[in-house]
């Protein structure tokens, strides 16, 4: 196993019994099964939806090269200035270009999936230029110096008696505020950053070919803020962010937020097609377009299909390993089944090879998912590539191995007693199958011995 995997197993050995997180998590998922199920009659035939989301999605991956060209032609044609990063050094490189230029030493920032991917935080704070999250669960993790929990609920793991206590510990607030004085105490601190940035750096939920279009969701308006105010703005998103035309939009956009806890929809869209003008100065406008292995995941035939995922967070809430070990147990950015996947598939596999488990095939990810992205079979996808590179574990291929001589052969699986049986089995899957577990114990009597006796045959 590798090292990442071998700090996996430690911390989720410490956090998978513990009551307390335990509660919380089956909280939040009593909480949105409740929400899927007020929702499931939203649409007169949603598996139908899905597909059309499935099909529109895996129609651009195949005409992405044209798609890609297309934008850049109209989103410069806009007055948009476009930049290509084959990666994540080369995109946080342009970043600070861009600020050094503009002698900017503070932006800020909005929830983003690719600027948690790149590590663009860490980063800038260590060329000295100041970081604000307008997010609301972003700020929260930043005053407690933590990581977002997950992409989609960064302060998740938070309760709100804990968030009182940290703003009265940092801020000097009264006691036990409740939910709705924090809130509105949170936005009362952002409010001249939000007002009055100097850059702003956000992601973006879709880019629209035929229009050169930036298309951006958020449900608490700080996007829509910040970017009219700010002299520049950075946009940072995938090369898969990529769609044919906004007519698509009336499909992907109301799936992305179907089993949202807070709205029935996102409140805000902001649709960016050209810089802004106010008082007759133009905002400078960037795009950096990013790869960082995307290509790669492209030219499989079927695990390419995780880039459909809209990152609505479904399939959190559902997988088991998720809601047993947390987010933070990952050590990642994109916890659980879409990370899991993804992650071998845009870093190496042999840092990333213990993420190939962490599946129980139960399927309900599957199920859930609001763009029919078939992640069961992609994990499986994923432990086929896995076992063809050779990086699978010694000691498991030579248990498979000696079952199976077993299982062709009823001589070879009765030639031992059960004792043996016994501690075989303890001696290669012990480890694997847990302290908390009891290991099975081999009948004292096979079934063929058991067979002979009851039909008297010597």
């Amino acid at each position: 196993m590798n090292d990442k995997g071998i700090v996996f197993n430690n911390n989720a050995k410490k956090i998978a019994f513990d009551d307390e997180h335990y509660e919380m998590m089956m909280s939040r998922y009593d909480f949105f099964m409740q929400n899927v199920k007020n929702r499931s009659n939203y649409y007169a035939n949603i598996d139908l939806e899905k597909q059309r989301a499935f099909n529109i999605r895996s129609k651009a991956f195949k005409k992405l090269d044209k798609l890609l060209v297309d934008f850049d032609t109209n989103f410069t044609q806009n007055g948009g200035n476009l930049l290509w990063a084959n990666d994540s050094d080369e995109a946080k490189k342009m970043i600070y270009d861009i600020l050094n230029q503009n002698k900017a030493k503070k932006i800020v920032k909005t929830k983003s999936f690719t600027i948690e991917e790149i590590g663009l935080i860490s980063y800038l704070e260590m060329k000295k230029i100041k970081v604000v999250d307008t997010n609301i669960g972003d700020f929260v993790c930043s005053v407690s110096n933590e990581t977002p929990y997950n992409f989609k609920s960064s302060a998740a793991h938070k309760t709100t008696e804990q968030i009182a206590d940290l703003y009265t510990n940092k801020f000097g607030i009264k006691e036990n505020c409740n939910a709705k004085q924090l809130t509105a105490f949170t936005k009362n601190v952002l409010r001249n950053d939000i007002y009055n940035p100097e850059v702003i750096i956000t992601g973006a939920n879709f880019l629209v070919s035929n229009t050169g279009t930036i298309v951006l969701t958020e449900n608490e308006g700080n996007i829509l803020k910040s970017s009219t105010f700010a002299p520049i703005h950075i946009v940072i998103a995938g090369i898969d962010k990529m769609i044919t035309s906004m007519d698509e939009l009336g499909v992907l956009l109301p799936l992305s937020s179907l089993y949202d806890s807070n709205n029935n929809i996102s409140s805000l869209y902001t649709f960016i097609n050209k810089p802004l003008t106010q008082d007759d100065k133009v905002q400078k406008l960037y795009l950096i377009l990013l790869n960082n292995n995307r290509t790669n995941i492209l030219s499989k035939d079927k695990q390419r299909n995780i880039l459909s995922c809209v990152q609505c967070g479904a399939c959190l809430e559902v997988c088991p390993i998720y809601n047993t070990v947390g987010g933070h147990t990952y050590e990642e950015y994109n916890p659980g089944p879409v990370g899991s996947i993804s992650l071998p598939l845009l870093k190496n596999i042999e840092e990333t090879s213990h993420f190939c488990s962490l599946c129980t095939l139960c399927g309900r990810c599957s199920e859930i998912c609001p763009v029919n992205i078939p992640l069961k079979d992609l994990f499986l996808e994923n432990r086929k590539d896995l076992i063809k590179l050779d990086k699978s574990l010694v000691g498991e291929r030579n248990f498979l191995s000696n079952i199976m001589k077993k299982m062709i052969n009823r001589k070879n699986l009765d030639k031992y007693g059960a004792g043996f049986k016994d501690m075989e089995l303890s001696y290669f899957i012990k480890k694997k199958w847990g302290s908390k577990r009891e290991l099975p114990k081999f009948a004292k009597e096979s079934f063929s011995e058991y067979w002979k006796n009851i039909n008297n045959i010597k």
